[in-house]
């Protein structure tokens, strides 16, 4: 009876183990489809898929600025099957900009590798008389009034980005919401918008049809897109040498092992030309990460970004 009841408990595990393997493995997207983030879930997840040789699904749960997604990998079971990418506003701004978060960033999740870096730049209309920072700053100080930047969004990651510029670079911007990237470069290029603080690779099309001006942006080297556009850092301001980025998230509790084989196949598929061909005409900085190199990265911009929410004066709801 002792060797038929060990029997059948290894039975018992085998399916068990048979059955996660057969799971549905979902890459989520907290944004609606034809976005950045959804072009990288779609990316990740093909790559994820011909590592586990099942297909890995693209589940867009959109809302509330990315937050209904991350619930959603809050709440799913941390077998290894279901997985976001994020932007680092989800993680690092948002649990400092409301009174309640819905989830906690570090202790609900688990970070399982980076999809890429990219750069904030401070981007001018044509109509603005200034083709470099310097010049900006003067003309902001002669003209309060007109000195005004968008961002996509009031408590988005690129308003605080642009308070903290005006406060590092000492000129007085006022901010001024858009809902979304895209409304908030048309009315750059129209001239209602003195400036705007955006992700380097969105406005390289209107740079390059002259329809608008990069002075800086916060990358640690100048983009190969605009070489002739210094870094905050080289002009004088290491303070504003903070990238953003998108990363891999699977929730918490996840097994050691678990963690360690997703993040081999991720940062693979950063090895492979086709997916670094991708990323690279997204203007996206490839770099691979361990699990804990990006545990120190999160809990260090957490850190960072609520330093810069609270000095705002942000007032959480």
């Amino acid at each position: 009876m002792k060797s038929i009841s060990v029997s059948f408990a290894a039975a018992a595990l085998m399916l068990c183990g048979a059955a996660q393997a057969q799971a549905p493995a979902r890459m989520i997207s907290g944004f609606p489809p034809g976005g950045g983030v959804d072009i990288l879930a779609r990316l990740f997840a093909e790559r994820w898929s011909e590592a586990i040789g099942r297909p890995a699904v693209v589940e867009n749960r959109a809302g509330a600025g990315g937050v209904v997604g991350m619930e959603a990998v809050k709440a799913a079971a941390p077998d290894g099957n279901t997985l976001i990418v994020a932007p680092e506003s989800n993680i690092v701004v948002y649990p400092h900009t409301v009174a309640k978060p819905a989830y906690d960033p570090i202790a609900d999740f688990t970070g399982v590798a980076l999809a890429g870096k990219y750069a904030l730049a401070l981007c001018v209309s044509t109509a603005v008389p200034a083709n470099d920072l310097a010049q900006f700053i003067s003309w902001a100080k002669a003209n309060p009034k007109a000195a005004s930047f968008g961002s996509s969004g009031a408590g988005s990651l690129l308003q605080f980005y642009g308070i903290f510029i005006a406060e590092t670079v000492g000129a007085p911007l006022t901010h001024v919401p858009y809902r979304g990237v895209g409304p908030a470069i048309n009315d750059l290029v129209a001239g209602q918008v003195a400036a705007a603080v955006l992700p380097l690779g969105t406005i390289l099309p209107q740079v390059n049809a002259g329809k608008a001006r990069v002075l800086a942006h916060s990358g640690s080297a100048r983009s190969p897109a605009v070489p002739g556009v210094p870094t905050f850092k080289e002009l004088g301001y290491p303070a504003l040498e903070q990238p953003g980025w998108f990363a891999i998230f699977g929730p918490a509790r996840m097994r050691p092992e678990v963690i360690a084989r997703l993040n081999e196949t991720f940062n693979t598929a950063l090895r492979n030309p086709s997916t670094r061909d991708r990323l690279v005409k997204l203007d996206l900085d490839i770099q691979a990460m361990t699990p804990g190199e990006m545990a120190a990265m999160i809990k260090s911009d957490f850190e960072r970004w609520g330093r810069v929410v609270k000095a705002s004066g942000w007032k959480p709801e």
